[in-house]
């Protein structure tokens, strides 16, 4: 095997973006019964959600092999290179595996005449690549929606979905109670449903859905009682009251908005019959990529995977409890995101705002950008020697590379420079593969 052999391979596996995103499980069942049906042959969790589910697919995963259980888990999309989307015991599968597992599946779809997508073959790949290594667990991240998402293909023991909001509303609906039929179908009669915090309206909606499938629900809220919390720059310990035993927790990931999803892992790993001593030690060792990660320093740069308004809110929140520095925002978005509402909850949390542009057709246009900052009322300059004292600023300069560089000069070397609003902007800056818009 030549590194050109994986590069190869890649390529072949990144044209399968000309099948585009097809929702539904046919193509992919048709694989894996062809293939001997490798799902079966190890316990799955399935975690959907509309934020927060790759943090909680990390977190149990951490958990799971602090347990000492041999572990496969499965993320989507990717920020630095492909095989981050498989991992054994949190370490990435080799190329070796991608190529067999892609030669494998390849045959399959050419023999029986399938024409499977980016998401159903990767899916596929990793199911048959968990099979191989002999896990004992799999942990996958649903790639969008769930009832006809690829993942959902599996036979979940237990699932979870980690939050529940608006998004992709074209595709899985336009309200809440669509949202929920879509994120729900990955449950399961008599299996538990754990979910984390959401609103009123989301809650009832998945009650109605777990009633219709026959699903138990557990919702994180009711089931964990959280007390003696504590900071530490921008990571938190807590204590943590969980069916008649109590956690102390550390979490190894940055950010307030991780206990939810930290409590979300507690659950399903106790629900899993998983000791308290393997919980609190897999928490404390999950370290999600890109979740509020420091990527840089003088001035600090932190990159973070937020890419709709429920995301913005919580990226706002750890904004605010920062020192009163300079504080700057390399911003961009996918066309079929709500960013006019993340400019107006981000404007006023930064002094300046960079507007730059993803290289992919799906990334919204410049223009839509410079309009939504109008919009939700964000002074647009030509040059930064013209910003004033009062308000928010949004510049425009369309490299992303170029929109950081230009951000760290206005940081200056004590301030904050923030990059968000979709995983794709952070691909294109530190992807070692090329960008797709596969997801």
């Amino acid at each position: 095997m030549t590194a050109k052999n994986y590069h190869e391979i890649l390529d072949k596996i990144y044209s399968l973006d000309k099948y585009g995103s097809k929702l539904g499980l046919e193509r992919i069942e048709r694989i894996l019964f062809a293939a001997g049906n490798p799902q079966n042959s190890y316990r799955c969790i399935i975690v959907g959600g509309s934020n927060g589910k790759g943090s909680t697919v990390e977190m149990i995963a951490s958990i799971l092999i602090a347990a000492g259980l041999k572990t496969g888990s499965y993320f989507s999309p990717q920020v630095v290179e492909f095989r981050e989307r498989i991992r054994i015991n949190g370490k990435y599968v080799s190329k070796r595996d991608v190529i067999w597992a892609y030669k494998k599946v390849s045959s399959i779809c050419e023999k029986e005449g399938i024409e499977a997508t980016f998401f159903e073959v990767v899916t596929a790949m990793a199911f048959l690549i968990f099979q191989r290594h002999k896990v004992e667990y799999a942990v996958l991240e649903v790639g969008l929606g769930g009832r006809l998402d690829a993942t959902n293909a599996a036979e979940p023991e237990i699932a979870a979905i980690s939050s529940l909001s608006l998004e992709h509303t074209q595709i899985l609906g336009p309200t809440i109670r669509h949202i929920a039929h879509e994120k729900c179908g990955i449950a399961r009669k008599n299996v538990k449903l754990v979910c984390g915090m959401m609103n009123e309206e989301a809650k009832q909606a998945i009650y109605e859905e777990c009633r219709v499938i026959g699903a138990q629900p557990l919702m994180v809220e009711d089931e964990v009682k959280i007390f003696d919390i504590r900071q530490e720059k921008m990571k938190y310990a807590f204590r943590a009251k969980y069916d008649g035993e109590e956690y102390d927790i550390r979490l190894g990931a940055p950010g307030r908005f991780q206990m939810g999803n930290a409590c979300v892992a507690l659950v399903v790993c106790k629900n899993l019959g998983i000791k308290k001593e393997a919980i609190q030690e897999g928490l404390l060792e999950a370290r999600p990529r890109y979740r509020l990660e420091q990527v840089g320093k003088n001035p600090t740069v932190i990159a973070d995977s937020c890419h709709n308004p429920e995301a913005a809110f919580a990226l706002s929140a750890e904004v605010e409890r920062l020192p009163a520095r300079k504080k700057i925002l390399v911003f961009s978005a996918m066309k079929d995101k709500d960013f006019e509402q993340m400019l107006k909850i981000f404007r006023a949390h930064f002094d300046v705002i960079v507007l730059c542009k993803v290289s992919l057709e799906r990334a919204a246009p410049i223009k839509d950008l410079q309009n939504a900052a109008k919009k939700a009322g964000i002074t647009l300059l030509d040059s930064p020697s013209k910003m004033g004292t009062e308000g928010t600023f949004a510049i425009t300069v369309e490299d992303p590379h170029e929109a950081v560089k230009a951000a760290k000069k206005l940081a200056g070397k004590s301030g904050y420079v923030f990059i968000a609003g979709s995983i794709y902007l952070l691909a294109q800056l530190y992807s070692k593969d090329k960008i797709r818009i596969a997801q």
